[in-house]
């Protein structure tokens, strides 16, 4: 790994995030939202230095268009490209979708567009390499080889709710960082027991340790996600380097109990830290302009997959690959 070995998990007392209210997807509107909580920061330069190659991960489970919001809206990813070109870095897509191959859902999702744009490389995660996790009940976890060896990480998810963990934001978009279909045989391993799953996703996140977490809030989802929600619209764009700050205060915003949410309930039960909402720094768009937008909260479904289920989505990944090479079963 290129990168610092990542510091043991720890909360700073009162961490930063940074609130922008942005009305809609017009790139102008994404890009000074995502402007101004960047230097809220303190600038890109913060972040970024030049010559640093720069992974940007967005959040693309599956090959949707941007107007459904299962993935991260393109016009903020492109806004952080452009952040991350104009501070001298060398950025790259990368993801490892849980449905279908990254090179139709990049083409479906926009993210091939901004890729030919700005003449950037689109990295379908495909290398693993085992990462020991001593303090982790799994010991160790294969995370893409593009990921590790970057230089730095700028983590874009989608605010979402979760059927299984109760929310999708900073720190759970990093599991896409796991290569391909062991991310359901993680979930088959993990259960729903003792907060194993959250375990694991908090020790994937302080493996990577991004740079920055810049979370695509301007339409959400609620109710049954991460697939099968309803769009919502917050209007909110926010970042912070801060993981677990950031995940609490979008608890705050959408109206869900910390409690509901597995990685904030792995760190509280297995590192003893619980991020205190009053000691957490906002920076510009005040709290309360979010407030009275409360998400509908889904129905929980068990984190574990059954292993029937496992094979079949194997089978359907096998199929998709074969129908991207121009062949049928």
């Amino acid at each position: 790994m290129k990168r610092k070995p990542p510091h043991p998990i720890t909360l700073p007392q009162g961490g930063r995030v940074s609130l922008s209210y942005c009305p809609d997807y017009e790139l102008r509107d994404v890009t000074k939202a995502v402007q101004e909580t960047i230097d809220q920061l303190g600038g890109i330069g913060q972040f970024v230095s030049p010559g640093e190659s720069v992974l940007i991960k967005p959040n693309l489970i599956k090959g949707c268009p941007p107007e459904q919001a299962l993935t991260t809206h393109p016009a903020v990813v492109e806004a952080v490209v452009c952040q991350v070109l104009n501070a001298g870095g060398k950025p790259f897509i990368g993801d490892s979708p849980a449905f279908g191959e990254l090179s139709s859902v990049a083409a479906i999702t926009g993210m091939e567009d901004i890729c030919k744009r700005h003449g950037i490389p689109l990295v379908e995660f495909n290398k693993p390499v085992q990462v020991s996790i001593p303090d982790a009940w799994i010991k160790s976890i294969a995370l893409d080889r593009s990921a590790l060896e970057a230089d730095k990480i700028i983590n874009i998810p989608k605010l979402k709710t979760h059927c299984q963990v109760g929310m999708s934001g900073s720190i759970k978009n990093l599991f896409g960082c796991v290569v391909g279909k062991r991310k359901p045989l993680l979930h088959f391993r993990a259960g729903d027991q003792d907060h194993r799953f959250g375990v694991m996703l908090v020790s994937i996140y302080n493996i990577l340790n991004p740079a920055l977490n810049i979370i695509d809030g301007v339409i959400g989802m609620e109710g049954q996600g991460p697939t099968g929600g309803t769009p919502k619209f917050l209007g909110l764009i926010a970042a912070s380097t801060d993981g677990p700050a950031i995940d609490r205060i979008l608890c705050k915003i959408i109206g869900m109990p910390a409690s509901s949410v597995e990685v904030l309930g792995a760190l509280r039960e297995h590192y003893n830290i619980e991020p205190d909402i009053n000691k957490i720094q906002i920076l510009g768009t005040p709290l309360k302009s979010f407030s009275g937008r409360t998400f509908t909260p889904p129905e929980r479904a068990e984190i574990r997959f059954n292993l029937p289920r496992i094979a079949l989505s194997v089978l359907k990944q096998i199929r998709l690959r074969l129908i991207a090479k121009g062949r049928t079963l």
